[in-house]
Parts: C-alpha cells; sequence; structure tokens
C-alpha cells in the first residue's frame, strides 16, 4: 500500500469514526417530534383494495366557453391523495388547507383501527384522551406526506391552523417538508377583540395562525410592489457655510466635521433633487452601510450635539459622500444620516410582505359567500386571495385544497379568473353527515346546525352547490341575482377495485386478477393524467377522452385483445395528438406495432405505472420513529 493510499484510509476511517459518534448522539438526544402512529380503519370497501375515481357524470357540468375545467373529489382524502400520486405528482402549485384543528368541539374524529369499538358513532376525540394528539399526528402526518409528492418543485403549502396544535404541526411539517423549506407563519386576525365566544375563558382568541412552506428552494417569493414614483420625505438641502472643515479619520475615510453655524439645513418642496433624513434606529443600525457606519464610529460621539460629519465614497446616490447628524439634544435618541435618491431607484419598489393580516371584518361578514352557509371555519375568499398572491402574480396555476369544507378555495380561483387568467382548482372533501341519529331522530351535529337547516346533508353537497353556484349564478340571501362566473366542473367520487384479498396487499403484492381489476376500472385515471377529462368512447373494451382542443387519450382496458382492431380502428379515425394505454403484464406496452404508421401516436403500458405510482407514495408513509 502507498503512502497515499494509506493516508485515505485513514481519513476514510476518521469519518466513518466521526460519523457513529454523531449517529450515537442523535439516537440519545434526539430532538423532534414523536408519537404513537395509530393506524386508521378506513371505510370496508377500501380495506385490501385499489383505490381509484369515477366520474358522478350528473354532477358535472361545462359551459362550453374558454374556461378551465375544475375538479371536485368525493371521498376520504388519503384514498383521493392516493389516487393523485398517478395523475397529479409534481403537477399542484399550490396547496392550501384547512384541516380540523383538534379542539375538542371541531368535529375532528379518528376512526382508530385497532379500537374499533372505541367511537363507533363517529363522536369527536374529546379534548382530555391520552391518545387525542397522537390521533391527529397519525392523521395529519399520511395526508402531509402523500400531498408533498403532488407539489411542483417550485411549488408551496399553506396551513390554517390555531393554537392547539400549531406546535405540533409546525415540528411536523418541519419533518416532512425540511426546515430549510420553511417560510412564515402568518398571523391572521379573525375576530374582535369584544366578539367573545367563550366567557368562561381567561384569554379571548381573536387570531388564527397560517404555515407557510416551499418545496424546494427552486421558488422565489416575489415581493408586493409599492409606488415609488413620487419624491415623499426628499425634501432637505444642505449648505455647507466654510470651505476649510475639521478632518478626522474614521475608518480609514477622511470625515469633515461642521460644528453649529458652520452648515444650514433648509426644508424645500418635496424632489428627488433633495436629500432625505433617515433616523438611526432599530433595524437601520446594522441593515446598511449608513447605519454599520454610524454604529461603528459616530455612535460614541452621541453627546456632541448637532454636528454635521460629511463622509466621502458612501451611498448609493452618486453623490460620492452621505451627511451624517449627531442628535440635537440629550432626549433624542439616535442620530440621523441623510440620503440622495439610489441611482437605482425604480417607480415600483419591491417591499416584504406582513406576517400579519386583519381579516376581522371579512370572517365577520363570511357566512352568505356562495350562497351557501356553512357552520363554522368558513374560509372567506379575499383571504385565500390574499395567500395565493403572495405566493404568485402569475394568472395559470393549479390549487389543491383536500379539505375543502365550504369551497372557498374553488370560489376564490373563479373570482380572480374573472378578471383573467387559467387558474384551476381541485377540491376534495369527505361525504360527512350534517347530522347524527338521536332517538330515532335527524339531529344537527355541533358545528353544522346552519348547514343541515338548509337542508344539505352532507357537507360535500355544500361544497358542490357552491360551486356549481358560483359558475352558474345563484339569488343570495337577500334576493339579489348573483351573475355566474363561467367555468366547467367534473364530480369524481373515490371507489375501490381489485379482489380484496385479506391476505394480500393489493398495492404492495399485487395478483394478476387485482391488475386485471384495476386496468378494467382506471381509465378515469388516465384522463386526469393526461388532462383529457372529457369521454367521447366507452364500452367494455376501451375507452377514449379529450381535452376539446385536439389532444386524446385513449385506454384499451382489457387483457383480452379480441377487440383490440376495433381500438385501433378508432384510434386512426382521431386528428390531433394521441397517447394510447394498452394493457400489459410489464411496462413494455403491448400492441405498440400496431400503431407505428401513426407518427401522432404516443403508447404506453397499462396499469403497472398506476401500480408504482401508489406504491412508491404509500412506501414514503412509514410509521414514526
Amino acid at each position: 500500500m502507498t503512502v497515499h493510499e494509506e493516508e485515505l484510509l485513514r481519513r476514510i476511517r476518521e469519518l466513518e469514526k466521526r460519523n457513529g459518534y454523531l449517529n450515537q448522539q442523535l439516537k440519545e438526544h434526539r430532538y423532534g417530534l414523536t408519537w404513537i402512529d395509530v393506524p386508521e380503519a378506513f371505510e370496508k370497501a377500501s380495506e385490501n383494495k385499489i383505490p381509484i375515481l369515477e366520474e358522478v357524470k350528473d354532477k358535472s357540468f361545462t359551459d362550453g366557453r374558454e374556461k378551465p375545467t375544475h375538479i371536485l373529489i368525493e371521498g376520504d382524502n388519503y384514498h383521493a391523495l392516493t389516487c393523485l400520486q398517478y395523475t397529479h405528482k409534481g403537477k399542484i402549485d399550490v396547496i392550501y388547507i384547512d384541516p380540523p384543528y383538534n379542539t375538542g368541539s371541531d368535529g375532528f374524529t379518528y376512526k382508530d383501527k385497532r379500537i374499533l369499538t372505541e367511537y363507533p358513532d363517529g363522536t369527536p376525540v374529546p379534548k382530555d384522551h391520552p391518545l387525542r394528539h397522537s390521533y391527529w399526528l397519525s392523521f395529519m402526518h399520511k395526508r402531509l406526506e402523500l400531498a408533498k409528492n403532488l407539489l411542483s418543485d417550485d411549488g408551496v403549502i399553506f396551513i390554517s391552523i390555531n393554537e392547539e396544535e400549531y406546535a405540533q404541526l409546525k415540528l411536523l411539517c418541519d419533518s416532512i417538508f425540511k426546515e430549510n423549506n420553511y417560510i412564515t407563519t402568518i398571523t391572521i386576525k379573525v375576530r374582535h377583540e369584544d366578539r367573545i365566544l367563550k366567557g368562561d375563558k381567561p384569554v379571548h382568541e381573536t387570531t388564527e395562525l397560517l404555515l407557510m412552506y416551499q418545496k424546494s428552494s427552486s421558488f422565489r417569493i416575489q415581493k408586493r410592489t409599492k409606488d415609488n414614483s413620487r419624491p415623499t420625505g426628499y425634501k432637505y438641502r444642505i449648505t455647507e457655510l466654510i470651505n476649510n472643515p475639521k478632518i478626522i479619520d474614521l475608518g480609514g475615510k477622511r470625515v469633515s466635521v461642521f460644528h453649529p453655524g458652520e452648515y444650514k439645513i433648509e426644508e424645500c418642496e418635496e424632489s428627488f433633487d433633495n436629500l432625505k433624513k433617515i433616523n438611526i434606529r432599530g433595524s437601520i443600525k446594522a441593515g446598511n452601510s449608513s447605519g454599520r457606519f454610524h454604529m461603528a464610529y459616530l455612535e460614541d460621539r452621541r453627546n456632541d450635539y448637532n454636528v454635521l460629519y460629511k463622509v466621502p465614497d458612501i451611498g448609493e446616490d452618486g453623490l460620492g459622500h452621505r451627511y451624517f447628524l449627531s442628535r440635537k439634544d440629550s432626549r433624542q435618541a439616535n442620530g440621523s444620516y441623510f440620503q440622495g435618491s439610489p441611482l437605482s431607484r425604480q417607480d415600483l419598489k419591491e417591499i416584504p410582505y406582513p406576517n400579519f393580516y386583519d381579516f376581522e371584518p371579512e370572517f365577520n361578514t363570511v357566512g352568505q359567500e356562495g350562497g351557501v352557509p356553512f357552520g363554522g371555519g368558513k374560509k372567506p375568499i379575499a383571504f385565500i386571495e390574499q395567500l395565493l398572491k403572495i405566493y404568485t402574480n402569475k394568472s395559470s396555476f393549479t390549487v389543491l385544497d383536500f379539505f375543502a369544507g365550504s369551497g372557498s378555495t374553488g370560489h376564490c380561483i373563479l373570482n380572480m379568473n374573472s378578471s383573467g387568467g387559467n387558474r384551476r382548482f381541485i377540491l376534495v372533501q369527505t361525504p360527512e353527515l350534517t347530522y347524527e341519529i338521536k332517538n330515532g331522530k335527524k339531529v344537527p351535529k355541533k358545528g353544522a346546525i346552519d348547514v343541515f337547516v338548509a337542508g344539505y346533508e352532507r357537507i360535500v353537497d355544500v361544497t358542490y352547490q357552491r360551486c356549481k353556484n358560483v359558475m352558474q349564478g345563484y339569488t343570495n340571501a337577500k334576493g339579489k341575482k348573483i351573475d355566474g362566473l363561467g367555468g366547467s366542473l367534473k364530480y369524481y367520487r373515490t371507489a375501490f377495485t381489485g379482489t380484496g384479498n385479506p391476505l394480500r396487499d393489493p398495492i404492495m403484492l399485487p395478483s394478476d386478477e387485482d391488475r386485471i381489476s384495476l386496468a378494467k376500472n382506471a381509465g378515469v385515471l388516465v384522463s386526469l393524467a393526461e388532462n383529457t377529462l372529457y369521454e367521447i368512447v366507452k364500452n367494455d373494451y376501451y375507452q377514449i377522452f379529450t381535452n376539446n382542443h385536439g389532444k386524446f387519450s385513449a385506454v384499451y382496458l382489457q387483457e383480452d385483445f379480441k377487440k383490440f382492431e376495433d381500438f385501433r380502428q378508432e384510434i386512426e379515425k382521431l386528428g390531433g395528438n394521441v397517447t394510447v394505454y394498452v394493457f400489459s403484464w410489464s411496462n413494455n406496452p403491448d400492441g405498440a406495432n400496431a400503431f407505428m404508421h401513426l407518427p401522432n401516436v404516443d403508447v404506453k403500458s397499462y396499469p403497472n405505472a398506476i401500480l408504482d405510482a401508489y406504491k412508491s407514495a404509500l412506501q414514503q408513509i412509514e410509521s414514526p420513529k
């Protein structure tokens, strides 16, 4: 072994030793969030079956105009998010969710797979339950892991929450999205300080919180713009009254010193030809070169009152110098400096977004937005629109809300599109009942009284009705007719396919029968993945979809190829670009040679890609360690 090889080996052993020590320290002194993982008991129809989506055609509609087609999915959002792993992985730009806050009275329920008889009637998890936080964290962990996969590299997620689970949610999101992708927590004022909900509490809550994370460093937040075209504050002129001021050395600079009577400061009409006075306080002390120079060399001279210092080679206004003025007397806390208009000044100035917003008036009047009532937690569209403005000023992007509730996110997107744009929404809502049965009678659930009285039996009906109202028009509670904003909606429902063999996981270890069953029933998933949402042909052997703009997707549903020639002939009739999906036991599409003479046709295998997408996502959801 050469000397060089021995040195490399020594370094490798040293690194291994160092990493071993670090890993041991992390095990012994772990920082982070831990909880007892509580498996969910999903609906029996889903156990050991493969989730898919089916279109509910009598609830889908289109206005035929050049508007985006939006998507509403009815079903448990865990199943819906699993389906979206295949159809929309990496395609979502923004996620906004308003999950249950786990207050003990907000309706959050959890069906524990290990304790099936604990809450058979869907009673909310009480605040004093020993596994209360574990229930909630298990519930959120699974869904956020799936949601992360759907975000594009430059995508963001906003999550509304209150103080009950904020600390836990922050640590959970740090783990899932990584701490370096945390952007901010925004405080939202939602009610007036005198509008007290619970008088027995010593502290009245007037605000909620909103977490914001980026998917990766590819996201660049665009600051808001402010009018910078007016010379506000540029009203000072300084005249030197002597030609031979005292010169001192400060930080390697020859600084001219003017005492009272040796200079004159005048206030004039505002103009960019004048100077602006900046008080040196707060973050300015260290935030720019002038503040840092003052603190390093002039702060010690603060008791030399009304002294003017002319410092050369500082500032970005092209003057070649900057004037600093010491405080006028002992009662004044700080000194000042005078700057000219920066050479790089633009008429529009970029400034950061605040992390506090007052939406109390909007939350107080949100009740009848969209023509549907809602028990509690309804978010005003102005609030969601502000979040989307923080995300981007683009007019085309896709938003996902998988706790859709009253449909505020959808309403917001439709409202924004009314001024131009092609923003799209995907909403997911569990069909939660707004009532429960007591003594053989329907009784409104707590928090859903308004919905129940209005005749809606499921929360998802409220979501759907609001989307329909806003798109097609409605009459509000005051009898005023509200014009529709236009748009098309595709309504889907989660469903399940496969053999349901209790001894076999159909995703991790699918049988041939599971693959065949999936292939026969997953045409809608292909249409969503290809964004060709409009079905034009359907029979037992194949489906064909279009986007109505010259793009098609075609799916051969069977492992039996006896109708494949008919399928091929249908494809030949289509103009535009066609993506053909053909059943295959492998990832190489069978029957691809049948379309080699058609340059507009791309052939893909089916359905293994769906299973692979599901498997990859579900493997990612590991029990917390």
